[in-house]
């Protein structure tokens, strides 16, 4: 691989893989463990992002209590254009990797949520699965226009294409008029789209978050399930 793409296991002859989009803290402990228990249990490669390599030319990996302002900064200063040239970099790497590919599902966390809509104007992406991803309707953050917008708009009819939404009933960061404004705008642009909300906070789902919630976790693993089937 190289420094901003890291793979969890090997497996030249897969036709699907997973490409996981962190939260902000990038090559955490948790976010490899997620990522090793997504290759498991879905008998597929997970390659992990590292995107704010576009910005620093460096691998992440922030620790909250220390680089409490860092990672902050960086996700301020990322715009679509610079997730969008990273991603397409990262594409070509795993095509060169996986000479079987025919297709990728896209699993993003926080921010890394929001960047995985971005993900779907790549045509070999099939499914995106969002944690709680905030920002979701942010004006312009890609070509003048927000993620979902963008999204809808390049795949809009496109029955290949399916999305997926977890949120925490008690996560301050996503105002429920976001995601009524998201399913609205899936559904106008005939993209499939479902969603699921749970009695938890925000980054509820990975062990080793603070605000990890067992039961939401657990609940959200079966309809990841039911989806990647």
């Amino acid at each position: 691989m190289n420094e901003f793409l890291t793979i969890t296991s090997e497996n030249h002859e897969a036709e699907q893989v997973l490409l996981l989009i962190p939260d902000i803290w990038g090559l955490t402990d948790y976010n490899q463990s997620t990522a090793q228990s997504l290759a498991i249990d879905y008998a597929r490669p997970c390659y992990i992002l590292d995107y704010f390599y576009q910005l620093t030319n460096q691998p992440s990996k922030f620790d909250s209590s220390i680089d409490s302002q860092t990672a902050p900064g960086l996700m301020e200063k990322m715009r679509g254009e610079d997730f969008v040239e990273i991603f397409n970099k990262a594409i070509i790497q795993i095509k060169l990797n996986q000479p079987k590919l025919k297709s990728i599902q896209v699993v993003g966390f926080c921010f890394g949520g929001r960047l995985a809509y971005l993900s779907g104007l790549e045509k070999l992406v099939d499914k995106i699965i969002v944690f709680y991803g905030a920002g979701a309707l942010k004006p312009d953050f890609y070509q003048n226009k927000n993620v979902i917008e963008t999204l809808c708009q390049d795949r809009a009819g496109d029955q290949s294409l399916k999305v997926l939404a977890f949120f925490g009933s008690q996560d301050q960061s996503i105002p429920v008029s976001d995601q009524a404004g998201i399913q609205d705008s899936f559904e106008a642009a005939k993209i499939s789209y479902e969603h699921h909300e749970y009695n938890a906070g925000h980054a509820y789902f990975q062990q080793g978050r603070p605000s990890f919630d067992s039961d939401a976790a657990q609940k959200s693993k079966h309809d990841l399930d039911n989806f990647l089937a």
